[in-house]
């Protein structure tokens, strides 16, 4: 392929990170919910890590929480997870007081709706209870 014909033809690969805002000192409460109640791996960088920044494993991807003033969001924005054993998380998250919108998708999946501590909005879709076993974080650790 020519130089030029390269500069033209471009393609967007994939999702690298998700960033959400939460509250300034919020990491603790989102710590309870992403990682305890959730079961989201938190990862650390020692490129990345920054006061007020909390990283988690999304399978191949990071989902990022950054403290700052919430300046608002469309009612449709949210974020998008495939979850293997939906049914056992809504139970959690209803015990944990949170409420849940069921709304099935039109294929049939099991789908739900929460928000998350700071008001961002969660889609979690449900597969068959078998994990997939987890790609490598490259030079990022769980930290523990």
């Amino acid at each position: 392929m020519n130089d030029r014909l390269r500069q033209a033809f471009t393609w967007i690969e994939g999702v690298d990170h998700i960033q959400l805002p939460i509250d300034p000192g919020g990491s603790a409460v989102a710590r309870a919910f992403y990682q305890d109640l959730l079961g989201l791996a938190e990862v650390r960088s020692p490129l990345l890590d920054r006061p007020g920044t909390l990283r988690f494993a999304l399978g191949a991807h990071r989902l990022d929480l950054t403290e700052g003033h919430y300046t608002g969001v469309a009612p449709q924005a949210h974020l998008a997870l495939r979850v293997h054993g939906l049914e056992a998380l809504a139970q959690r998250l209803r015990a944990a007081g949170l409420p849940i919108d069921r709304a099935p998708l039109p294929s049939g999946e099991d789908r739900l709706y929460v928000e998350d501590p700071f008001r961002n909005r969660l889609e979690l879709i449900g597969l068959p209870l078998q994990p997939s076993a987890a790609p490598p974080l490259g030079n990022l650790r769980i930290s523990r």
